[in-house]
Order: C-alpha cells, then structure tokens, then sequence
C-alpha cells in the first residue's frame, strides 16, 4: 500500500514538473517575441537639409538615428565597444554564463538588480524587444531570444544592430549620430580616442555623456582604452598614443542641432504636406541657410543680450553647499575640466570661499581663482556661474559674475536683390524657447516705422531737404482726451529739414509730417513693399504703435537698398523626395515698389542715420550702411533694421512679458551693437559696393562715378543728385 501510495505521488510530481515545464515554455517560448524583424530591421527615413551653397547642414530623422553598413565602421572603433561592453562576443553563443553568475550574486547581496552582466547581443534583445523592464523573468527571456538570435544572425550582423541602435545620450542612437553629434564627424573620420570616449558612453549614457559629464566621460575613455589594451585589441604603443591624444567635442550638436531656421523648415514642409511626413517620406530640402551667417548671427544675439544682462540682470546663486561638501564638489569640477579645459567666454559654476580685494575667491575646479565683483551678494558656499576672462599679471584665473535678466532677442537677414533669408535667430535659446520672434512675434516698431512714412512724403514731391516743423503740437484723442508727441531727448530743433528729422529720430517733427502727407499715402507705401498688415487710421503710427513683424521690416527696408524693388522672402529653394521628383520649387519674386529715384533718396535719409544721426556708431563698420533705430515708448522694444547694398538685417530685444527694458535702454544701445556685430561677420563675404545711383547699378556705372553718402558728394552735388526729374 505504501509503495502503491509513493508511486502515485511520484506521478503527480512528475506531472505537475511536466505541466510546470509545458507551462513555462509557453510563457517564455510562444509568448515572447520573434526576432526575425530584426534581420531586415529598417530605421526612418532620413531627410537631409542643404544649404545655400548645397552642403549638408541638418538632418531631420525621427527616431534620431543613422544605420551605416558594418564595413563603413571602423575595426577599431568596433574593438572600443567590444572592450567596452563584451570581449568575449565573437566566442560566446549570446549569453556569457560568468557574466550572469556574477550578476546574480550581487543581485542577491543588495536584494535588487543592481548589475546586468548582459552581452552585446542581450543588449540589442533588451533594447529592441523586451525593453528597459529588470525583473528576472525579463531576464529568463532576454536568454532565450539571445540564444534565438545567435542562431538567426550572424556575429557581424547582430554587431551592426547593436552598433546602429544602442542609446548614445544627446537624444540620439547609433555610433554615426553619436559622432556627428559629439564630435561633427561621420563614424568612419573618427579616431582611436574618439571611439573610446563613445564606446564609454553606452554603460550609462545619462551620467557618461561628456556634453554634461564631461569629468565621468574622460574616466571611461581611460577605462575603455586601458580594456582595450587587457583584452588585446590594441598594444602598448597604441594605448599610450591613446591616452595622450587630446579629445576635443563638437560646440554644438552638428546636422541633429535644433535651431530657429531648422524648425522653420520643418513646420513649413509639415504644414503643406501633412503632419508626420518626415517619418514617412524621405526628402531633400535646399533652403537659403547660410551656415556661417546663421552662426555669426546666434552669436551676436546671445552676447548682445549677456551685455544687456551685466547692466540690469540679477545676481543668481544655483544652489549652497555646507563646508562638508566642498571637496567632492572641487574634484567632480576639476575632472570635468581634464576633458574640456577653461575657454575664455564660456561660463562655468564656481565655489565662492571668501570675500578678497577685487571680489570673490572662488574654485572653478581644484585651483583658486578671482571672481571680480564691486559688489558683494554672495556668502562662502554659494555655487554661482562665472564667465572664464583669461589670467591676470599673477597668472591667477580671472571671471567675471554672471547676471539674468531673462530678456529675449532675434535677428532674421536677408538677400536685398533675391529675398533669400540667410540667417534666422528666434530668441537666446531654442531649446528653451522654440517661438521664433523674428518671423512670428509682431511687435511694435518704434521709430523703426518711421522710413515708411518719409516714403511716403518723398512720393508725393517732399525732397530730403525740405524743411519740416520740429515743435510740440497738442492733438485729440479718443474719449476727451489729448496727448503732445515728445522728441526722446526733449529739445525741439524749430525748422528741420528731412535728413535731419529722421538721422535724430525726431517724433515731433514726425507727426507733423505724418499728419500733412495722410494715413492712406502710409499704408500704400506699406502694401508697395509687401507689408500687408492693417495699419489704424491714427496719427500715433508715426510713433511705431503698429504691430510688425521683424521679417516684415526687413522686408520693406530691403525695397530701399535694391533700388525699390518689393522682394518676397523666401527660405527654401527646392524640396525633393528619393526618387528626385521635385515636389517645389522657388525662386526670386521681385516687383517694383518704389521710382528707383525715391529709393535712392531713403537710402540717402538712412544714411544719415548711421553717419551722424542715433546709429552713427554703425559707420565704424567701414561699409556702406543705412538703417533707422526703434524704441518703444517706456522702453518695452529695442530695435534696428539696417541693410547694405546687398544685405537687411533687423533686430529686436524686449521681454515676452512686455516689461520696460529699464531708462536709457534704447534700440541705439540694445539692437545696434547686436547688428554690428553680425554684420561685422556678415559685410565680409560681400564686396565694399556703394548705393548705385539711379539708373547706374553695380557694373553698369561708368568709371569713376561717385558712390552715395555724405563722405563723397558734396551737399550741393547731393541736392542735384537728388532732384525729380522734370521730364
């Protein structure tokens, strides 16, 4: 009976073991997924941006991917990953039993998944199949598709995945978007060092990438180089060479970088050729960017407003540390700094320790250095951003405070003769802030306005010489009440002519000359040039109360430098998909706008302006310019849209709160200096040409006759020159 009674509870473990063992290789057999999609794998489609002179300057690629062939990747830059991340790959059958043993025991020392132990082809399982979940069921699976997928792909084959897809940091996958946003290069232009840095990246991207780390990523790069060495993927001569090469990174994150004129061209092909397109279609898009002036123009914004910032920003403290903490925060900051040493003009966060002559004793790193302050808001422990400036005479390190305002800018620069927009820059920060305030804010544009109603004078017989009357004059306004237009400084001229009235912005005068010529000949002057917004039948639009665009005074300011032609602005040039089947195409748009004779007559009132009138300053530029400065009243908008005879550049500053810039904060000492000092770049790439003469343009002007401006006509030659024909 006993016998009897063993057999069958033999029987029922032995089945139970059965259904257990049925059961289980259901669940992690039939239930887990097939990894035949990963023979043919395919990533989206990746549409290329070119600019003006046709070179590659963006990518817009969904999953933020590139796949290249596994012979376009460099052997060592393949070693860099296997010392990495699994040495032993091309020897195991995609799971490495040492790794798991070990895992497992430090999994069960600390009660939780602490240690993975996961090979290369485990990797590409977990991050292309079962996901980021760390269970040891996930872990049983994650076994079972390795093995599934040895057998299905070869070694090379499940490299190239793995290669192609791991999570670099940065938003982007792959060892080719990982270098082109790190480094600007393609995979294959990569060295030794390099590849070691990104192959140290994979472990933990959010703490390795050296963009935010770059202390922790140099620690890998030496433990990735030093494995390669173990593991015999490189000799000694070779690991030495490595150490000593100095790895410089991208400024910016090259073809993936996100700025204002590549997402301008993004919702422009989404909005006319439905949303998701780029996930579904690959395009080629030319457009008008130029890639240098684009740069130059980012450049003059952020350090236009950083100046602002150091008048009437705030001091800031991004947060304390207790003594206790000094030490580990010195050493993280110094090692940050053996990757990417101290560069003049670029901020950095800096311990202040005590008050000295001069200001703050402060550690960027292990070494002190002098934060230079008159005043004194901060106390030991404050952790505070400095700009790096150099050395001083006792080659101490030298930085000055960094103040916030939170004040914002844009610039858009456009072809006078074509409309190409060469350059878009929609605010400080487009990872901050997307909104493009150069082509979709409007704004008010003070005496910015203020050409297209001496336009409109010069087209109904005034010349730039008459006299207009620079006197108060009590108006009427709405509900009972009236109001007294003020010249900025507060002195009156008397009789002024023209040239002066617009060279020293004079309101007054302005208004007068506003209410003799009309509203309606303004707005038709407005339309003649492209600018198509409703503009109030009030006598205050002398003052700029209108809403523009920044584009939209470009646009008009551009019809005076190219001799009275309206221009469309226009960014793309051609969009093609695969096949090469031209979907658009554009071009110039140009008609005229204005008699080639008052065109040159503004650009004779403009120059004034930047000779000797509120933008005087812009003649230091030593090319022919003209322009008229805006401010708002109470300050709330600085500009200045100035062109040369190829050309236009706008700017603004203010706050999206609209807030007062603060007393004196005008568009002469805002928005010019940041014009300067783009056009500075920008006036480089195009010859010295002065504003032809009517009728004589570029080429066509006989030798030796006299170009435009003050500097070389005299004032009765200038008066003749700037007669109506009478017949």
């Amino acid at each position: 009976m006993k016998k009897r009674i063993h057999l069958y509870l033999f029987i029922f473990l032995a089945l139970s073991l059965l259904f257990m063992a049925i059961g289980l290789y259901i669940f992690l057999v039939t239930e887990i997924p097939s990894v035949r999609a990963l023979k043919d794998l395919t990533n989206k489609p990746v549409s290329t941006i070119y600019d003006i002179n046709g070179q590659v300057v963006y990518v817009i690629v969904p999953d933020n991917k590139i796949a290249v062939p596994y012979g376009r990747i460099p052997k060592y830059v393949r070693e860099a990953f296997l010392a990495a991340e699994d040495a032993e790959f091309f020897r195991h059958k995609g799971v490495e039993i040492k790794s798991v043993f070990r895992a497992l025991v430090m999994n069960v020392i600390h009660g939780r998944v602490v240690q993975g132990g996961s090979t290369i082809t485990q990797q590409v399982i977990k991050a292309l199949v079962l996901g980021p979940e760390k269970s040891m069921m996930r872990k049983v699976r994650e076994a079972v598709l390795a093995y599934r997928l040895e057998m299905y792909l070869t070694k090379q084959e499940i490299l190239n995945v793995y290669l192609n897809n791991i999570y670099m940091g940065q938003g982007v996958y792959g060892v080719e978007a990982a270098s082109q946003v790190y480094f600007a290069k393609h995979v294959w232009e990569i060295d030794r060092a390099e590849a070691a840095l990104l192959a140290g990246i994979v472990q933990a991207p959010a703490r390795y990438t050296p963009k935010r780390h770059p202390g922790l990523a140099r620690m890998r790069q030496l433990y990735v180089i030093d494995q390669m060495w173990k593991k015999g993927f490189v000799d000694a001569k070779k690991r030495d060479a490595m150490l000593r090469e100095h790895t410089s990174l991208a400024k910016d994150d090259g073809i993936f970088a996100d700025t204002y004129f590549k997402n301008t061209v993004f919702r422009y092909v989404e909005d006319k050729y439905g949303k998701g397109i780029f996930a579904r279609r690959v395009l080629k898009v030319y457009t008008t960017v130029d890639p240098s002036l684009q740069r130059a123009a980012e450049d003059a914004v952020r350090k236009g407003l950083a100046a602002y910032d150091e008048r009437r920003g705030e001091y800031s403290v991004s947060f304390h540390l207790d003594k206790g903490r000094w030490q580990g925060f010195m050493k993280t900051a110094e090692r940050d700094l053996t990757l990417i040493p101290l560069t003049p003009g670029i901020a950095y966060n800096l311990l202040v320790s005590e008050r000295v002559a001069g200001g703050y004793a402060v550690f960027p790193g292990m070494h002190k250095a002098l934060l230079k302050m008159s005043e004194f808001p901060f106390k030991p422990g404050d952790v505070v951003r400095g700009v790096y400036s150099g050395t001083d005479k006792r080659k101490q390190l030298v930085f000055s405070p960094v103040r916030s305002s939170g004040i914002e800018g844009a610039l858009v620069c456009m072809d006078v003769a074509s409309g190409c927009l060469y350059a878009v820059v929609g605010g400080r920060d487009f990872e901050k802030s997307p909104y493009n305030r150069a082509l979709a804010a409007k704004v008010q544009p003070g005496s910015a306005f203020k050409p297209f109603i001496y336009l409109a004078a010069l087209e109904k017989g005034y010349e730039v010489d008459s006299m207009l009357i620079d006197e108060p004059k009590t108006y009427g306004g709405g509900l009972g009440k009236t109001w007294v237009p003020k010249n900025y400084d507060g002195t009156y001229s008397g009789a002024i002519t023209m040239r002066d009235a617009l060279a020293y912005s004079k309101n007054a005068a302005t208004v007068r000359l506003l209410e003799a010529v009309g509203i309606a000949p303004v707005k038709k002057a407005l339309r003649d040039v492209g600018i198509e917004e409703d503009i109030e039948d009030d006598l205050s639009i002398a003052l700029g109360t209108s809403n523009l665009t920044l584009l939209d005074l470009v646009k008009g300011f551009s019809a005076f430098a190219n001799g009275g032609q309206r221009v469309k602005p226009y960014f793309i040039r051609r969009i093609e998909d695969s096949k090469g089947n031209i979907l658009e195409e554009q071009g110039p748009e140009t008609a005229r706008a204005m008699d080639e004779v008052v065109a040159y007559k503004m650009n004779v009132l403009l120059r004034g302006v930047t000779t000797y009138g509120t933008a005087k300053g812009a003649s230091r530029l030593g090319y022919p310019v003209a322009g008229k400065t805006g401010t708002t009243n109470s300050f709330y908008d600085a500009l200045f849209v100035g062109y040369s005879p190829h050309i236009c550049a706008g700017v603004w500053a203010g706050f999206d709160q609209r807030t007062s810039l603060g007393r004196a904060e005008s568009g002469g000492r805002i928005a010019l200096p940041i014009w300067m000092r783009f056009m500075a770049t920008a006036l480089r790439k195009f010859p010295p040409d002065e504003f032809p003469l009517p009728g004589r343009e570029g080429p066509d002007a006989p030798p030796g006759s006299p170009g435009l401006g003050p500097d070389n006509l005299s004032p009765y030659d200038m008066q003749e020159a700037t007669k109506v024909p009478t017949s």
